[in-house]
């Protein structure tokens, strides 16, 4: 039997697959979650339940009491401008937090889950980790609250505080999408008569590949390093087309034309500039409309990483839907 591997977000999509292949491997494991989230993707799983939120201390505190490696998972996820102060507090000082305990603590390994969205928009087709980041001046809460968490993770790991590595994820379908982060496109196209995809992609990876990226950076990862876990490149019409074919759904995939998004961007940041409580803005949009393509090479070099194709990993997030009767 190994040691106790905590990991924060224990009841969210990555959190309950790292999870689960960590208990494959004879770890004891100990989820954090918020207080009051639902727990479906976790069920059955032998593992210790500790409720705490990322800004009590005192509750992290406790749920680090004995662990030898810890999975920092949890993050507000939302693109919702409203959210942007509670995302940086959550996101920032929750890590910062998290940080400074791991480090009282003495843990051998902490694994960071960020984000491609700390990486700019790629320049020459296909981006990496040092694609520089560029969504500072569009004001998006995700990108800089993950932006600023990861920075705080590899300052602690060159500083010697923490033996950190950092993993970067794309865009992930799976089972247990209980908070519908990518299966929020499934769920639009069972639902919409008409499919409309915006006119960008990403890369999209299997949910159980990228939490098997997770346990290699914990054994090969070096300290203060990022790893890309991309995935397939895919466009939003692939993606959505691909999702339709497993819904058993006829019918073409439409793309939304770049000036019109670009427009609705451009109306939504004016409405919210006189207190109009917009979804879209112009940031949104350029992340809407951009292929946000990023090689996996150096995971795939250092850690020994591979994935699945992109399709396989859409048509497991909606067998597990399904098995759900949500869709």
């Amino acid at each position: 039997m190994r040691g106790v591997a905590l990991v924060t977000g224990g009841t969210g999509m990555l959190g309950a697959g790292i999870a689960r292949l960590l208990l494959s491997q004879g770890w004891r494991v100990r989820l954090t979650y918020l207080p009051g989230d639902t727990t479906l993707a976790v069920q059955g799983l032998q593992a210790e339940h500790r409720p705490a939120d990322l800004l009590d201390r005192d509750a992290l505190a406790w749920a680090l009491e004995g662990v030898e490696v810890v999975f920092h998972t949890a993050a507000l996820v939302t693109f919702d401008p409203a959210l942007y102060g509670r995302q940086m507090q959550i996101n920032v000082e929750g890590t910062r937090r998290m940080l400074q305990l791991a480090a009282a603590a003495k843990v051998r390994r902490l694994v960071h889950t960020s984000t491609v969205n700390t990486l700019g928009v790629p320049r020459a087709g296909v981006g990496h980790e040092e694609t520089p980041f560029d969504w500072a001046p569009h004001h998006l809460g995700y990108m800089d609250s993950k932006r600023a968490a990861e920075q705080l993770v590899l300052e602690a790991a060159h500083q010697g505080q923490v033996p950190a590595v950092a993993v970067l994820p794309g865009t992930l379908f799976g089972p247990g999408d209980a908070h519908h982060n990518a299966g929020s496109y499934i769920r639009l196209v069972a639902r919409s008569p008409l499919i409309l995809a915006p006119p960008g992609g990403t890369t999209v990876a299997h949910v159980d590949d990228v939490a098997a990226g997770h346990l290699l950076a914990l054994e090969r990862g070096a300290v203060g390093q990022r790893y890309i876990l991309g995935g397939e490149p895919m466009t939003y019409v692939e993606i959505f087309t691909a999702i339709a074919a497993a819904l058993g759904r006829c019918g073409r995939v439409h793309q939304l034309p770049r000036v019109l998004m670009e427009a609705a961007g451009r109306l939504g940041s004016a409405a919210r500039g006189v207190g109009l409580p917009t979804p879209l803005t112009v940031g949104l949009a350029r992340a809407a409309c951009a292929n946000l393509f990023y090689t996996s090479d150096r995971a795939r070099k250092d850690l020994g990483w591979s994935f699945r194709p992109g399709r396989d990993a859409i048509r497991d997030g909606i067998q597990w839907y399904r098995e759900l009767g949500w869709v």
